[in-house]
């Protein structure tokens, strides 16, 4: 088995193309001596083999760069999605208390690997953050095993090329974008990084130019790539799998996929599973479901919830005890997702149990937009929903109670764009005198829904 190691990959494949950026390519022998060089950086500051940093990664050199360093000193990265506002950084950051926050370019220089004692494989590898049903978001830990076991599913079910490139095309701090990384360091392949903000028309450009092999994308993304100013553009015969995940994979788009001869196979996951848990084969491309369970990895259907097992489920969330996490008594991890079985043996998701919002394969909890919107003088009471959008999913909608009855909603935006990230901003608000009440005295969420439809106006 191969070890989760950039210079292990140095030694074994040292000219091998690892990662590919703008045209240019680095070696795993050029990556592992950047890394050798930023290893030593983090040693003279102090930081030692256990503790946990902090970084903001993004789909660029110098945060893989990074990353492998972490790695390689066996410090768990605790990953700050790059769109958090200052505010939702600073309660993570609170929260999390770690050693060190890295920022800025990696060391340029080489280095030579560290003489570090062996890694345990329950080690974390990384704490990668998750909103779920349970309001705010949480840290789920991520071990060392759990990494590599995902790369052997992976494996497993759709195989590797001797030519097999990947394009990183969102944010590592995903556990989707992470996921590309470690597995492509593990089986000794090659990443192609095409730095955010998403953009389709260099994204197909990049695919194009450095014969792209494996793509993962959420819905939203690619409905851009369907859109975008190549209307006939149809991928090369080098482009082999789109894993489609991190939302709702409408049968629309899958149509419109198949017909343009993009290979996209659904693929269904979570952070606390090390992302896969299904993933369609290349048999399944455009046939409703999610695939089978990937080998190695245990589905059950309890009361309609989806629940897992395996290598891969996460040690725990951040900061909470198990008792208070979402596992059943004899050790299965429940998603809060309903769904089933066909008849093909292939896994259905049909939903949420609980009200999160999806948008742009983006987690979205309906609690913490609430909390923010009632943090806002003038405001006394606040109920977010998602409501369906063709191109985006979901979309995030919400209602107030207003203290005075003049109440500008027009108000909030500049605040929202300063404390809230985009995706959790509401873009169509309506004000009501008042939300109606179920009998305990909560809010009546259905009913406040139906009353919406007429008054949301966009803010």
């Amino acid at each position: 088995m191969l070890e989760l190691s950039i210079f292990a990959a140095a030694r074994e494949a040292p000219t091998r193309d690892c990662l590919l950026a703008d045209g240019h390519a680095w070696s795993f022998a050029d990556v592992a001596s950047r890394v050798g060089a930023s290893v030593e950086a983090l040693l003279d500051r102090g930081v030692k083999s256990g503790d946990e940093v902090a970084l903001t990664p993004r789909a660029d050199v110098d945060s893989a760069v990074w990353l492998y360093a972490l790695f390689e000193l066996g410090c768990p990265a605790l990953l700050i999605h790059p769109r958090l506002t200052g505010r939702e950084r600073a309660v993570v950051l609170e929260g999390a208390a770690p050693i060190e926050i890295i920022s800025g370019e990696a060391p340029g220089g080489q280095g030579p690997a560290p003489n570090i004692n062996p890694i345990p494989e329950d080690r974390t590898l990384a704490i990668v953050y998750t909103s779920g049903s349970r309001g705010a978001s949480r840290g789920a830990r991520l071990s060392r095993r759990a990494f590599v076991a995902s790369e052997a599913a992976h494996a497993a079910n759709l195989g590797w090329l001797p030519e097999d490139r990947w394009l990183l095309a969102m944010p590592p701090a995903h556990v989707g974008g992470l996921s590309i990384l470690t597995r492509c360091l593990i089986a000794r392949r090659c990443v192609v990084l095409d730095p955010g903000p998403f953009d389709p028309a260099k994204t197909i450009r990049t695919m194009e130019r450095e014969a792209v092999t494996l793509l993962s994308v959420v819905p939203t993304m690619l409905h851009r790539l369907l859109e975008s100013e190549h209307p006939r553009w149809r991928p090369s015969p080098a482009l082999r799998a789109v894993l489609v995940g991190g939302a709702a994979f409408p049968e629309a788009l899958r149509s419109r996929a198949s017909s343009r001869g993009i290979p996209a196979l659904s693929s269904y996951g979570c952070t606390e599973a090390c992302s896969q848990i299904s993933t369609q084969t290349p048999e399944q491309a455009g046939l409703p479901g999610s695939g089978s369970p990937l080998p190695g990895i245990e589905v059950r259907i309890v009361d309609d919830e989806i629940q897992v097992r395996g290598p891969t489920l996460m040690q725990g969330y951040l900061g909470t005890r198990r008792a208070d996490e979402p596992w059943t008594e004899d050790g299965w991890f429940r998603t809060g997702d309903f769904g089933g079985f066909a008849s093909d043996g292939q896994l259905v998701v049909q939903g949420r149990l609980d009200d999160i919002i999806v948008t742009g394969g983006e987690n979205v909890a309906p609690q913490e937009v609430e909390a923010w919107l009632e943090s806002v003088p003038g405001v006394a009471a606040a109920c977010v929903f998602g409501v369906p959008d063709s191109e985006w999913g979901q979309r995030v909608v919400g209602a107030i109670v207003a203290e005075t009855p003049d109440y500008d909603p027009d108000t909030l935006r500049a605040r929202m764009k300063s404390e809230l990230a985009p995706h959790k901003r509401p873009k169509d608000l309506a004000v009501l005198d008042a939300f109606p009440l179920h009998r305990s005295g909560k809010i009546d969420r259905r009913k406040v829904r139906a009353l919406i439809d007429t008054k949301l106006r966009p803010i």
